[in-house]
């Protein structure tokens, strides 16, 4: 048994298993090469049988919209495409995505000639790169840059559908102009600002065959008009590096991303699924790019060219703290925080002296208020605190101090504040909520669960930060009070109701209702009580068909994993495969919806290693098939990262390492007795070695719960008699 998981994983080869291979050409999105950097990207197919095209998206090129239902801020706006114009017709195409190098590679073969080409969008400087090479009469080839009409594509989608929108002051017409042997699109917008696309031709010929290399950027200032000069000089910056220089640097950046944790499963569907999620995550946002909305890069015609508050933005950043990519998590964060000032705007003006709150939809800027007349669903009051439960993973998986006290304390009082105005106390004594949405509930209902369940957990957490932080908030007598006070939960006999009086009676797409179960597990199968309640509703919500989505059957995946039924978890993911996933791993609903294939990364985490309470819970829900699984530098709560190994469906080791010192509990179906190694640090730092103390809390059920003192930058490797570790 070799606990040095990481030092047996060749990455290149590891990593190939998983590209995506097309031997045809892609013909729409859903069936694209996407590439993207955070910020720039592309999707790559076309429909014409003589050509092939990067359509390009870049998430912050946004237009305000302040009189369009629902978007009460900025929408996304189409770019344009770059053409590839074979001269003949397109005969045959095969097409790899590089997931390790983060790159797209193809040849197509027309019937006059051969084309060669691969591209990426750099890591870090915003260019798409491409370089092709043609031999034949393909050396004839030519490139032209189509840019899209900038307009809103909400109202464009559902006037395609016979719906007629609001009318809107066109942008003007796009202006060409040329640098040198940079040209160059402007687009000047209505509401101010402006975008520019520019790309330059680098090549040489010869008889037999000729090469370019193609440089492309994407500028983008508002109000000012700068969009110009900002392409043209992340061109002019390329091109003076060239393309092989660009590509080493390209690949050196995801080299050193995909090594920060490992997950191998014996499902190589579901294994190759979960990498190109990774490298989705990564092409999508980065700590200092703008957050992840519907499309991220990879701009589509949508009704949904916005973030969307109410469970999509969430689910998209859960996989990132499990998989130990933290950093990618903070572009949401850092969107709050900088937003602040809105988020307070969109609260009713006699609450802004100490709430704060988001509606249903909002750009970049977090500008949507919560009782805006034209939200034709009806208040949604819960917005904010859901997305202030995912700052709060990224705290917990962290453990920055910092972070919470300076950020996320102040934001999360806010926005509970903002709860507190809203109730009222009734006959029987208890504290209430009023009428409002569940997402995406049609009918409304007072008390809804959704409320009450994150005014709850955003009570419960106020506190237990301030018990940390040691600090005396004069709210928190109130905080305890409502928690004591706060009406119950609304129960049938088919399970959680959707709020008071109204039970879950239609097919419901999300799970909006259940939050108190999962996501925040105020309700959880290890409350014996409770695991009946949690079975009843979630088999009464999951088989009512009819409005089930996608991301209906990735969060089912989740709650069966936190019940410890591996089986059903893995069936949900496979129902999802099979009726929602698109070729590329995209979703759509009916619009890119880029959310639901990142939640089924989250589903695979939990059933691999769950960490809420306070507890690490090592392969907590696996199928009865998987018999061999390996994890390695996992995050959980608390700061840990964990290693673990499990052959012919026994788990050999699990090796944890505490970040930051705080109280180590796992559960694990080790045999017993356990024996526990200290280990040193990898990094070579002089920590002196001890004897590590586990102390058996419980077993039970083939499991086993134990206490480790573990310190802070200390490892510890737990192994089973007839075990023990290789060096």
């Amino acid at each position: 048994m070799d606990w040095k998981l990481h030092e047996q994983i060749d990455w290149n080869s590891f990593m190939e298993q998983h590209d995506l291979i097309w031997n045809e050409k892609p013909k729409s999105w859903n069936e694209g090469a996407f590439m993207g950097n955070g910020l720039l990207g592309a999707m790559i197919y076309s429909e014409s049988h003589n050509e092939i095209a990067w359509h390009i998206g870049r998430t912050d090129v946004t237009q305000r919209a302040d009189n369009v239902e629902p978007i009460a801020g900025k929408y996304r706006i189409p770019i344009g495409k770059l053409v590839l114009q074979t001269q003949g017709k397109i005969q045959e195409c095969s097409m790899r995505l590089d997931l390790w190098n983060a790159e797209i590679r193809c040849r197509l073969l027309t019937d006059r000639g051969e084309i060669t080409w691969q591209t990426f969008t750099h890591a870090e400087h915003h260019v798409v790169a491409i370089e092709c090479q043609s031999i034949g009469e393909e050396q004839a080839a030519s490139w032209k840059w189509m840019p899209a009409k900038a307009e809103n594509p909400r109202v464009v989608f559902h006037k395609l559908r016979g719906v007629q929108g609001p009318n809107e002051i066109p942008n003007p017409e796009v202006r060409w102009e040329q640098d040198g042997d940079i040209r160059i699109t402007v687009q000047e917008l209505e509401s101010g600002g402006e975008y520019a696309t520019a790309w330059m031709e680098v090549g040489n010929h010869n008889v037999s065959s000729s090469s370019k290399a193609i440089y492309l950027s994407v500028g983008f200032s508002y109000p000012d008009h700068y969009g110009k000069q900002e392409s043209v000089n992340v061109i002019r910056k390329a091109a003076a590096i060239g393309f092989s220089k660009l590509q080493e640097t390209h690949r050196s950046w995801w080299n050193r991303y995909y090594p920060a944790s490992f997950i191998s499963v014996p499902d190589s569907e579901l294994e190759k699924f979960y990498w190109i999620q990774m490298y989705k995550l990564a092409s999508g946002t980065r700590s200092d790019r703008p957050a992840l909305d519907l499309m991220g890069p990879w701009m589509d015609l949508t009704p949904w060219p916005a973030i969307w508050w109410n469970l999509n933005i969430q689910l998209t950043y859960w996989p990132v703290y499990a998989a130990n990519r933290l950093e990618l998590g903070e572009s949401l964060c850092r969107m709050l925080d900088a937003n602040m000032q809105n988020l307070i705007r969109n609260v009713p003006e006699p609450f802004r002296h100490d709430s704060a709150a988001i509606g249903r939809v909002s750009g970049y800027d977090c500008f949507s208020p919560v009782d805006d007349k034209r939200n034709a669903w009806g208040p949604e009051h819960g917005n904010l605190t859901w997305a202030c439960h995912n700052y709060w993973l990224q705290y917990r998986y962290s453990m920055d101090e910092t972070m919470l006290r300076d950020r996320l304390f102040p934001l999360l009082r806010r926005a509970v504040c903002y709860y507190l105005h809203l109730l009222h106390e009734e006959e029987d004594g208890k504290y209430h909520l009023p009428v409002a949405v569940s997402p995406e509930y049609e009918q409304l209902a007072a008390d809804t669960n959704y409320d009450l369940s994150l005014l709850r957990w955003g009570c419960e957490t106020l506190i237990a930060i301030c018990s940390r932080l040691k600090l005396a908030d004069p709210l928190l007598p109130r905080w305890r009070e409502v928690i004591d006070k706060l009406t119950d939960y609304p129960i049938d006999e088919t399970g959680v109701m959707i709020g008071k009086d109204v039970p879950l009676s239609s097919s419901h797409r999300h799970a909006s209702h259940l939050l108190m179960i999962y996501p925040l597990y105020l309700i959880n199968a290890e409350l014996p009580e409770s695991r009946g309640l949690i079975e009843k509703s979630l088999e009464h919500w999951i088989h009512f068909k009819g409005a089930l989505s996608g991301y209906s059957y990735t969060i089912a995946s989740s709650l069966y994993a936190s019940l410890g039924r591996g089986n059903e978890a893995q069936s949900c993911l496979k129902s999802f495969f099979s009726d929602h996933l698109l070729p590329n791993t995209m979703f759509r609903a009916p619009g890119p919806c880029i959310e639901t294939p990142l939640s089924a990364a989250t589903s695979l985490h939990d059933m691999l290693l769950q960490s809420w309470g306070d507890k690490i819970r090592v392969f907590p829900a696996l199928p009865d098939e998987w018999k061999d699984v390996a994890i390695h530098q996992m995050r959980t709560e608390g700061a840990f990262l964990v290693s673990a190994l499990r052959k012919g469906g026994v788990t050999q080791f699990i090796r944890i390492e505490s970040l930051s010192g705080e109280p180590c509990r796992v559960q694990t179906d080790l045999p017993l007795p356990l024996y526990a190694e200290w280990l040193p640090l990898e990094s070579g730092a002089a920590i002196p070695e001890r004897n590590v103390r586990v102390n058996l809390v419980k077993s039970e059920n083939g499991r086993t719960l134990v206490e480790i003192d573990l310190f802070k930058n200390e490892r510890v490797l737990l192994f089973s008699e007839g075990n023990p570790p290789v060096h």
